[in-house]
């Protein structure tokens, strides 16, 4: 089903917060140029997981975000890309609790890969340095099929990691986009293939992939012509991956 823009950015501005709003005014072409306040953001800048604490991985997910928004050099974007560089292990990657890995959990050493794919293409998609230590651990965590560690969510910013560090055509880029398209498993929800098109699009990816052509049409086909109504997060997501391949 095709979502209806106009109705589906009515429920948000009648409904939904002042984020929420600006981002559906900046999709109707009419958003204050003062940005708000972004929520789940601390102060310092990181951003909140699942668990109530501060997350890399969560941090990296909504750096790609506001990249996708045209809001890299942000001053929300800033300070979360301040805050992970501080965030380093002493083995100069990121980690996060098995609990805030988004998805089916499969392996105890999933945080650290979540934690450390995500913060990676996060860095990258604001032109910060991530040091070259994650692209070498990462390396470590990929299967023969392309999966990464952990499965699906950590695979998804992988994927985005090597496609901005080698560029186009990278085979572990390629390998690990394709395990996505080939793999696509039964919990997956609209959430999950607008959160890949989110590392994929803050990536650069282009929308011709086949990757991405096949998450687009996916998501586009779940998402009801009013949006989603009981998640307007989820509503603008999806009206900002569209807009956002289709420039």
């Amino acid at each position: 089903m095709a979502i209806d823009p106009e109705l589906a950015l009515e429920h948000v501005l009648e409904r939904g917060d002042e984020w929420q709003s600006w981002r559906a005014l900046r999709l109707g072409g009419d958003a204050p140029a003062d940005v708000p306040p972004v929520p789940a953001q601390e102060s310092d800048g990181g951003f909140i997981g699942p668990t109530g604490h501060r997350s890399p991985g969560a941090t990296g997910e909504a750096l790609c975000h506001l990249a996708i928004l045209g809001l890299a050099k942000s001053s929300a974007a800033s300070i979360a890309a301040d805050w992970l560089q501080e965030a380093r292990t002493p083995a100069e990657a990121w980690l996060d609790s098995p609990d805030d890995v988004p998805g089916h959990l499969d392996n105890p050493a999933a945080g650290r890969v979540w934690a450390t794919a995500s913060a990676t293409c996060g860095l990258l998609a604001v032109a910060r340095d991530p040091g070259h230590r994650p692209f070498d651990l990462l390396r470590g965590e990929a299967d023969l099929q392309g999966r990464f560690t952990g499965g699906a969510y950590p695979t998804f910013a992988a994927a985005g990691v090597y496609w901005l560090q080698d560029g186009p055509k990278t085979e572990m880029a390629e390998w690990a986009l394709r395990w996505a398209r080939e793999n696509n498993e039964e919990w997956w929800e609209p959430w999950e293939l607008a959160t890949a098109l989110t590392f994929w699009g803050a990536a650069r990816i282009p929308p011709e992939h086949q990757s991405v052509e096949l998450f687009i049409d996916d998501l586009k086909e779940r998402t009801p012509a009013e949006g989603f109504t009981d998640d307007f997060g989820l509503t603008l997501r999806v009206l900002e991956l569209m807009a956002h391949f289709e420039d």
